[in-house]
């Protein structure tokens, strides 16, 4: 009998226990959110769910912890599968409406859209839900605008840069060609000075060999004369 009793006991310590420690839990989340310390309170949000009841849902508070935090992925993992499993029209709608707005935080337009859009289906009387589907809706056609005029501007600038390599070609090949006239030049110039070198060496020796020849003949013309006089005073 004691041994039963002390069985239950220690079970109802160990349940007691295990329901404080989740409790704890909780608070604490709950401390840090009213503190916007939200990532602290998501964290603890977690540590909660993992270790509460299976019948008790913190995703909604886990999700709004996340979304405050700024968490707009985790914000939305939550809320898409918290929509999934609410069972009442009401709660389907709002957890749809607020999966919209964590992907309009993500700039995630199209798929806000179809959140909202269930979320009408879930309750087409919702102002705010129907007014937030059409601030997606122009979020997205000034994104596709934004992305073509980007698509349009990358085009340009490629074209641009074409442009700027075809005309740094153009203008090597003209530096190129450049080069080779003012060496086809240097190299004509050097012909034409090779070819004078020789024409003075010539006109050289030619007035050397006029000269040699003159003074040749010179040389001729006066010992013909001085064999003349020597005969013509000979005596006979």
């Amino acid at each position: 009998m004691i041994r039963s009793l002390l069985s239950i006991f220690f079970i109802l310590s160990l349940t007691f226990s295990f329901g404080q420690n989740w409790r704890d839990s909780l608070s604490a989340a709950r401390s840090a959110y009213e503190n916007k310390e939200f990532g602290d309170a998501f964290k603890h949000y977690q540590s909660t769910q993992k270790i509460a009841p299976d019948s008790i849902d913190f995703s909604d508070e886990m999700a709004q912890s996340a979304y405050k935090a700024r968490e707009f992925e985790k914000a939305s993992e939550i809320y898409k599968q918290g929509a999934s499993n609410k069972k009442s029209v009401g709660q389907k709608a709002d957890a749809y409406h607020n999966l919209g707005n964590s992907q309009m935080k993500k700039k995630d337009y199209g798929s806000a859209i179809e959140s909202y859009k269930e979320s009408l289906r879930q309750n087409p009387n919702d102002e705010q839900t129907r007014y937030n589907l059409s601030e997606a809706i122009r979020q997205l056609s000034n994104q596709k605008k934004q992305q073509k005029n980007n698509s349009n501007q990358n085009k340009n600038q490629n074209k641009q840069d074409e442009n700027k390599s075809d005309q740094k070609q153009e203008q090597k090949k003209s530096d190129d060609n450049k080069n080779d006239d003012s060496n086809n030049s240097q190299e004509k110039q050097n012909g034409e000075n090779k070819s004078k070198l020789p024409n003075k060496t010539v006109e050289r020796l030619l007035d050397k060999l006029m000269k040699e020849e003159a003074e040749t003949k010179r040389k001729a013309s006066g010992s013909k004369g001085g064999g003349n006089t020597s005969k013509s005073g000979k005596d006979w």
